[in-house]
């Protein structure tokens, strides 16, 4: 019972420190579309960043990306300082 809380507070860093790879555009559609209780449409972030729809979910899938690869190195990194 001890493990999940931790796990989880470690995953909450590593996407935290990952999305400060991400602009100010790309973090806040992906927060938007991705990690909302109701998410944002993309009518709805199209009207707001005055872009197409499908740029909207350009942004948000190039971010989705770059946060994936942030935090599988972010992994990498965390076990290759871990003592052994």
């Amino acid at each position: 019972e001890l493990v999940e809380p931790d796990e989880l507070q470690q995953r909450r860093g590593l996407l935290n420190q990952a999305m400060k790879d991400l602009n100010e555009r790309e973090r806040d559609i992906l927060t938007e579309r991705r990690l909302r209780e109701n998410p944002a449409t993309l009518e709805d972030l199209s009207q707001e960043y005055d872009i197409s729809r499908e740029r909207v979910r350009q942004i948000e899938m190039r971010a989705f990306e770059k946060l994936q690869k942030a935090m599988k190195n972010l992994t990498i990194d965390r076990q290759v300082a871990a003592p052994q």
